[in-house]
């Protein structure tokens, strides 16, 4: 199963900057923390898309050796992150806007499927987490804290995708949401248009409550579609400044 997402205000918390040795608990892998670190790096622009990663370098930095470092660079290959090329090196993916339009097609398609999986599987438990998480979205609107807004709309759209109990599901949706990070354009957006899909949020539950396959279905995917026209009405915006 690929890593959950992880948001750049959550992932400097928890490495506590992408320049300092990797310190892990007592319990986490090393390969794993090493991962996430390399995630945090590509999030925060500190590897940049499209530039070679350079091993020996960020092996030092960590103060980690180059099996574990390797071993975790492969991780980001399989997530489609990086390009291994034999006898070259390793190499950040591009993510353009068009790769980003076709991931979130597919991301449509995945939501719909996820939708009706909710409807039959999701306990009153899992409901209750799921209004919790949206009543906290609403706060941090109101207080137009942006940020902590996408932290907990990551954390409720990876807990959508995990309540559904399906292990391909839930991978690839991992997939999806980490090659989305390695462009900014899918966090763009404006309040009013947050506003919009908190509303669209609302619809999900409405249709996971009434235990309505079709409803929950249909609101998950046409919630995904909206906000790829989001995306692109941003991504206009800012090119005509």
């Amino acid at each position: 199963m690929m890593p959950a997402p992880l948001s750049k205000a959550k992932l400097s918390a928890r490495l506590g900057g992408s320049q300092l040795p990797v310190v892990r608990g007592p319990t986490e892998p090393l390969v794993a923390v090493i991962d996430q670190r390399l995630r945090a790096m590509l999030v925060d622009g500190s590897l940049a898309a499209g530039g070679k990663l350079n091993e020996l370098a960020l092996a030092q930095q960590m103060q980690v050796s180059r099996g574990a470092l390797r071993e975790a660079v492969r991780r980001l290959e399989q997530s489609g992150l990086v390009t291994i090329i034999p006898n070259r090196g390793v190499f950040i993916r591009s993510v353009g806007l068009q790769d980003i339009l076709d991931l979130f097609d597919v991301h449509a398609g995945l939501a719909r499927s996820a939708g009706r999986l909710l409807a039959q599987r999701t306990s009153a438990e899992q409901v209750s987490h799921l209004e919790a998480c949206q009543a906290k979205m609403a706060a941090a609107l109101a207080a137009e804290q942006i940020d902590r807004y996408r932290d907990l709309n990551n954390d409720f759209h990876r807990d959508l995708f995990g309540f559904t109990s399906n292990s391909r599901l839930i991978a690839l949706h991992g997939m999806i949401t980490s090659e989305l990070q390695l462009s900014r354009r899918h966090n763009l957006g404006t309040l009013h248009q947050l506003r919009a899909s908190i509303v669209e949020h609302a619809r999900i539950l409405e249709g996971l409550k009434a235990r309505d396959e079709t409803r929950t279905a249909r609101s998950f995917e046409q919630h995904v579609l909206a906000g790829k026209r989001r995306m692109v009405e941003s991504v206009t915006a800012q090119a005509a400044e």
